[in-house]
């Protein structure tokens, strides 16, 4: 089970201090964090903008907005999609600031966790990559709301509400009726230092898809070297999207599990197999550990034999450099992520 202290008591700081019967106190220490119901003031969130398409290749390629719009045109991806998306979510930044200060809305690269550190709530408002994005900024045990920006264009699968119902959904934590969610996260070392957590998967692999890598795994005294387009290892959130579609080889069946599992899987993607002639035809032989269980407390080693251009990354954001004789460590984290979902109606 994952510790509850230090999250229970970021949120719980003012009840600490305040006068209640023992009976009470004691009552309140014995739930499980999922089922307190504590307000959240709303002076006590802050909110993380992502920036729209256009505004990110604006910085990136120091256009304006009317070069980008003429090179989207040239380009056929569509002008239109791009420019429209961008007014809708800069509308909801907008509509935000009836909701809270400006010092309350910030950009990715304006977060820093010791400025920000009396926040109890971090929202992540954006699409599902943002979402991933600010996990990785969270150094501490703060719980996250994911808010989908602009749902037209965005499916939001990690997310838990959108801008649209956020103003209802902040009353909803102002009287406390929201539950948390522990996801489960997986962290990856390589060489010895720590990378940090992943909230939907890692992959190590080539950055030439079109090379094979080799590698050999080891897990609880297993230990096989392999062939493949690369191994991914996904937590129960990552386990919808990438992690389902990849081992569709491996079977049929459901590859998805809870988001608060105590364990991640991991599967080799494309592995090198042999074949035996049998009488009822041609049968696939796979390598030992093409898939498994990477449980809580068990570490998932990783030796690199590529040659070039191995990496690792983590929710397909960093890169991290994973060249020939490097060893990557990956485990459960021992801090789950907390995830805010609100609960009854919002009215």
């Amino acid at each position: 089970m994952f510790q509850e202290q230090s999250v229970t008591s970021s949120l719980r700081n003012e009840l600490t201090q305040a006068a209640m019967p023992k009976s009470e106190a004691v009552a309140l220490e014995e739930k499980g964090l999922e089922e307190l119901n504590i307000p959240i003031a709303r002076e006590q969130i802050l909110v993380i903008a992502k920036m729209s398409k256009l505004e990110w290749d604006m910085k990136q390629t120091g256009l304006s907005e009317a070069e980008l719009v003429a090179r989207y045109n040239t380009q056929g991806t569509g002008s239109e999609k791009i420019f429209s998306s961008y007014l809708r979510q800069k509308q909801v930044v907008d509509d935000l600031k009836n909701e809270f200060t400006a010092e309350q809305i910030i950009s990715v690269e304006e977060y820093q966790s010791e400025k920000f550190a009396n926040y109890k709530l971090i929202v992540a408002l954006g699409g599902d990559d943002h979402f991933k994005k600010i996990t990785h900024l969270i150094d501490d045990d703060r719980p996250i709301l994911g808010v989908n920006s602009d749902p037209s264009t965005s499916t939001g699968a990690l997310l838990s509400t959108n801008a649209a119902e956020l103003p209802a959904v902040i009353s909803a934590l102002e009287r406390g009726d929201y539950r948390l969610e522990p996801w489960s996260r997986i962290r990856i070392s390589v060489d010895g230092k720590d990378y940090g957590p992943a909230v939907n998967e890692i992959v190590l692999g080539k950055v030439d898809f079109r090379l094979t890598s080799r590698h050999i795994l080891e897990l609880d005294g297993e230990k096989v070297t392999h062939k493949s387009s690369g191994i991914l290892i996904s937590t129960g959130a990552g386990s919808t999207g990438w992690f389902s579609s990849a081992g569709l080889y491996l079977s049929t069946e459901p590859r998805i599990f809870e988001k608060s599992a105590d364990y991640a899987r991991f599967e080799l993607r494309e592995p090198t197999v042999t074949f035996e002639e049998t009488a009822l035809g041609r049968k696939v032989i796979f390598p030992p550990l093409v898939e498994g269980v990477l449980k809580q407390g068990s570490t998932l080693k990783i030796i690199s034999l590529n040659n070039s251009e191995g990496i690792a990354t983590r929710d397909s954001i960093d890169t991290i450099p994973f060249e020939r004789g490097s060893v990557a460590e990956i485990a459960l984290d021992a801090k789950p992520l907390w995830v805010i979902v609100p609960k009854g109606d919002l009215q």
